[in-house]
């Protein structure tokens, strides 16, 4: 891909680093525009658009695997966005591992948020895994303003669903990684992240 189509599907911040050898499937070539007109336009940018819950009525018991592979192969914000919000809908844990490996690569913008709601909606210990080295890394590349915001609020609210105490492990990390960045709030993250939490099991039980 060159510059201009990196930048258009979502690759603003290309960077080298720990998880840079990750594998994650990549589908060469653009996502066919019958995929693309019945999935991706009507979710990609959230769940609170007008005509969504009817949306979902009428298309979530199609989502299948093949169909999640397809949209998380495709190199392009759009349709991974697209995926996270089907998986976490349609509950489909298996997708974990390669929800996680997405999420610690961060090859794209605006999909890690949505990566970090599938693996609290999940609520396994290798979606909490895969958090907590996000976290671990992320926190201390204070270059990159990625998804650390809700990450921790993903933690946060596993932290509480669960009785836990995992995400102060990474307090002292996240004061340090917004020292300079003055208009993050981990309350307001939190509080945005549990709002869509709750929208998304509103939207699962239609």
């Amino acid at each position: 891909m060159n510059p201009i189509q990196l930048h258009t599907a979502g690759a603003t911040v290309q960077h080298v680093g720990a998880f840079s050898n990750i594998e994650v499937p990549v589908v060469a070539g653009n996502l066919p525009a019958d995929v693309r007109e019945k999935w991706v336009r009507p979710l990609y940018f959230g769940l609170r658009k007008p005509h969504v819950k009817e949306f979902l009525e009428s298309h979530l018991p199609e989502v299948d695997d093949e169909l999640i592979y397809q949209l998380l192969g495709n190199f392009d914000w759009r349709p991974r966005v697209t995926a996270a919000y089907l998986v976490a809908l349609s509950g489909r844990s298996n997708f974990t591992d390669l929800i996680g490996r997405l999420l610690v690569r961060s090859d794209v913008c605006f999909a890690g948020a949505v990566y970090c709601l599938a693996l609290a909606k999940f609520n396994n210990a290798e979606g909490i895994s895969y958090l907590k080295q996000y976290l671990a890394y992320y926190l201390k590349q204070t270059e990159l303003w990625f998804d650390q915001g809700d990450a921790m609020a993903a933690l946060i609210f596993l932290d509480e669903t669960n009785g836990t105490d995992i995400a102060s492990e990474f307090m002292d990390d996240w004061i340090k990684f917004i020292a300079n960045k003055s208009n993050w709030n981990l309350d307001r993250s939190i509080a945005h992240f549990n709002e869509n939490m709750i929208l998304i099991q509103k939207l699962r039980i239609l």
